[in-house]
């Protein structure tokens, strides 16, 4: 996992939103915001499917150590602020599913839906995503690159 330091560049996230996620609700899903250590119990989980740690580009080391060191690196991330984190909650079962991460980068925003495959049918990312990307759209700043 990348890590993405605040800078005079690209996305900020504002300081009293960092710490202050909101929830937010579909038909089938709530995401939750997490904390640091709730970050990494999930992802961690979700990181030791092979099924999906196939899928994740920045996690080069697909074995359960190595989904233990980017779920570690998550957490510092999250306590750092470097990273928001949600998790995705379906209704039904009341079970955590999935985790979305959002990351400042030099380019804007990115925003990363990680979804236990059993639900990758469901359209989980299509219905979750959406309501964090507006949410971060309309509350975080956007800078251009500075020169020297």
């Amino acid at each position: 996992m990348q890590s993405y330091p605040n800078s005079e560049y690209g996305a900020v996230l504002p300081e009293h939103l960092r710490s202050r996620l909101p929830a937010f609700e579909t038909e089938r899903f709530k995401v939750l915001p997490l904390n640091p250590g709730q970050a990494r119990l999930i992802v961690e989980e979700l990181l030791q499917d092979t099924r999906l740690a196939e899928y994740v580009t920045w996690m080069t080391d697909k074995s359960r150590d190595g989904a233990h060191r980017e779920a570690f690196l998550l957490q510092m991330q999250c306590a750092a602020l470097t990273v928001l984190a949600w998790g995705i909650v379906e209704r039904d079962s009341d079970k955590f599913i999935g985790a979305l991460l959002a990351r400042p980068t030099v380019g804007g925003l990115d925003l990363e839906v990680l979804c236990e495959p059993s639900m990758w049918e469901q359209n989980v990312t299509e219905e979750v995503a959406y309501l964090v990307a507006e949410w971060l759209e309309d509350h975080c700043e956007v800078e251009s690159v500075k020169p020297n």
